[in-house]
């Protein structure tokens, strides 16, 4: 029953959504490249190979086991089981090496960054990939002719039917040695898997010690940096490395299980290991969590990857359904609000009473009407943003002393302020308060100015 379910229902919800997800990752990827181009050949690649693997994994066990209720060896489906069988192994292999590819080159791009300078060109890498891909395929060429379709005849119907069966190359001891055991463990699990775990533990350390050197050296030196501690210096430069040490770790431990039973099959003998019932789920376990490593790379991408999610942003608002979702979400604000009997903001202006006190009226046109200094909002590009607050403060300061009724600051100026709102505007159309307002902001913009150039100096 748990077999079944692994290799049946498990198995074709993350082949389906991994082979959806890996697909939108090539079409991110290739299409928004605002990435580092040698990082994204890799994980194209990586995506391409994972998804012929699903595909095949479908076909391999996944289809048969839906439709009869386990792993057929006989009847008309077994005739696709031989190129199935061949291409699992060639897209598995392929995807060993990719990975093994890519987490060397972190390694030398964190630990030996002259050397990858030197070797990590884009053209390079696209020779690499390709000659790369082409070594798997040829290296898994052998697993075409393990497995071959025979007629055999059935007993019981006295009929002959297809079944698979393996050839005489299996059974010769010279060719199992050296290929299954040998070249498998040297190039495809067990050797593989300890490089990675020991480069992966590699890229770890040096990662943790670049982000502690990059800590001290921007550590802050002045109150004017003092907001600064937490500066993207070193979270967002090692932000897209720690994603690749996870896709890493990730593959690691769903290819660990594979090779430790790889390992067993050749120390207890292929008949023995076929019979046994635990080892049986143990090798379904091990080809689901490896299905299940290459339908969830998206996430990792998505969590992340701040420029992957930018790019998947981009294309949702580029697409039809993005593009509808927008124009349903630009209901205006007046639509909801009578919908639930409120008061909208959206169509509400803001005037000023005989008495000087501010109140809300309703207005057919979707604009707000503030008071000048109320509506003034002073923001200053610097490199630590400490003078937004301060010149907010003195806005607001300056609010109150002017725009609050009976509240002024001078007693000269009390007969003149009383009636500053009924004063007649200037041949520009502008009111004598707006020009008062406008010269002490500006004024106040320079002094604070001037207070952060003395402060740099």
């Amino acid at each position: 029953m748990l077999s079944q379910l692994l290799n049946g229902y498990l198995t074709l919800f993350c082949v389906g959504s991994g082979v959806i997800l890996n697909i939108l990752c090539i079409y991110v990827f290739l299409k928004y490249r605002n990435g580092s181009p040698v990082i994204q050949y890799y994980l194209v690649t990586l995506t391409l190979w994972q998804t012929a693997l699903l595909c095949n994994a479908f076909l391999l066990y996944c289809l048969p086991t839906l439709i009869y209720g386990h792993v057929v060896s006989s009847g008309y489906y077994v005739f696709v089981y031989p190129f199935v069988y061949a291409f699992a192994n060639t897209t598995h292999t392929g995807t060993v090496w990719i990975i093994l590819t890519l987490t060397i080159d972190r390694y030398l791009a964190l630990c030996q960054p002259l050397k990858h300078r030197a070797i990590g060109k884009r053209s390079r890498v696209k020779r690499l990939m390709v000659a790369v891909s082409i070594l798997a395929i040829f290296f898994s060429v052998p697993r075409f002719f393990e497995v071959a379709t025979i007629y055999d005849k059935d007993l019981e119907t006295d009929e002959w039917i297809p079944i698979v069966s393996r050839t005489a190359i299996v059974d010769d001891k010279t060719y199992w040695t050296i290929y299954h055991i040998v070249l498998a463990m040297l190039f495809v699990t067990l050797i593989p898997c300890l490089l990675l775990f020991a480069l992966t533990l590699r890229i770890s350390i040096a990662l943790r010690q670049a982000i502690v050197r990059r800590k001290a050296l921007c550590a802050p030196t002045s109150e004017l940096d003092g907001r600064n501690k937490k500066a993207t210096c070193s979270k967002k430069e090692h932000r897209a490395n720690i994603m690749l040490i996870m896709v890493i770790a990730k593959f690691l431990i769903s290819d660990c299980l594979p090779a430790i039973i790889d390992v067993l099959e050749h120390i207890v003998g292929t008949e023995v290991f076929m019979a046994s019932p635990m080892a049986t789920l143990f090798v379904d376990i091990s080809n689901f969590l490896v299905v299940l490593n290459c339908s969830t790379n998206f996430w990792i991408f998505l969590f992340w990857g701040k420029r992957f999610r930018k790019s998947c942003r981009h294309m949702l608002i580029d697409s039809w359904i993005g593009r509808r979702m927008y124009s349903w979400a630009k209901i205006s604000e007046s639509d909801l609000a009578s919908y639930f009997n409120q008061p909208s903001s959206f169509t509400t202006n803001y005037t000023k009473n005989k008495n000087g006190i501010y109140s809300d009226a309703k207005s057919l046109t979707p604009k707000r009407s503030f008071a000048p200094a109320e509506s003034t909002i002073l923001l200053l590009s610097s490199e630590n943003g400490l003078l937004q607050e301060p010149l907010l403060k003195v806005s607001k300061k300056f609010s109150q002393q002017h725009l609050i009724p009976n509240h002024h600051p001078t007693k000269s100026c009390r007969a003149n302020s009383c009636n500053l709102s009924r004063l007649p505007c200037n041949g520009s159309g502008v009111g004598v308060q707006d020009i008062v307002i406008r010269n002490s902001l500006e004024l106040e913009k320079q002094a604070m100015l001037n207070i952060l150039a003395s402060q740099k100096r």
